[in-house]
């Protein structure tokens, strides 16, 4: 394929709860507020480097995230169940989803409490970012993340030759700074409330 191919790695539950920090949604009983079609976001994350390089070419749109159960309650699994559905109906965007590990926090009653939390989707977004490198599956890398347990695997990418390209929002309230890699200068692409709202995505999952 001719052009720069890029790829774009969205770590979804960061990227959702973030959006919500940033933007003032944290208040909002609305959980729905925050999240975003990948599909646009890697459209738009592409078409933000066109100032450097016009040949770039979105090649992919990854998305991790975990995957609830039973204990997260039904509406929940049934609404990721097809926005998950509906993500992979998207031609380019692949959803690698691993399910949600539960701690129970409160016994007794008719009914458990339970905690859910991600557990090693980091950890497999980070291989993808390595070895995507090293198998040549793409030449410009956008991680859409403020996770620093992603560092060590962007500089194992930058190393390896690759440019990595970097996405946080920014908003008036809670925000964090990009990750950085020694020795390497990475951009930055940063979204602000303008940008959310060309990707926002308020489908409403649970409709019939």
């Amino acid at each position: 394929m001719s052009g720069t191919r890029v790829v774009v790695f969205i770590d979804y539950q960061n990227v959702y709860h973030r959006a919500r920090g940033s933007f003032g949604y944290e208040s909002n009983p609305d959980p729905n507020l925050g999240h975003v079609s990948p599909f646009k976001v890697g459209d738009l994350l592409c078409s933000l480097g066109y100032p450097k390089d016009r040949n770039r070419i979105v090649t992919g749109v990854r998305v991790y995230c975990g995957k609830p159960d039973h204990r997260s309650g039904t509406s929940l699994v049934r609404f990721t169940s097809r926005q998950m559905a509906a993500w992979e109906s998207t031609a380019g965007v692949t959803v690698k989803a691993r399910p949600l590990v539960y701690h129970e926090v409160q016994k007794g009653g008719r009914k458990s409490k339970w905690r859910a939390q991600e557990k090693g989707v980091d950890v497999m977004l980070a291989l993808d970012i390595s070895i995507g490198a090293r198998t040549d599956v793409y030449d410009v890398a956008v991680v859409f993340s403020a996770d620093t347990d992603l560092t060590p695997a962007l500089e194992d990418a930058a190393n390896f030759g690759k440019r990595i390209e970097t996405s946080t929002w920014r908003g008036p309230f809670s925000n964090r700074g990009p990750l950085k890699v020694t020795g390497h200068s990475l951009w930055n692409h940063y979204l602000d409330q303008a940008h959310f709202d060309l990707v926002r995505d308020d489908t409403d999952y649970l409709a019939a």
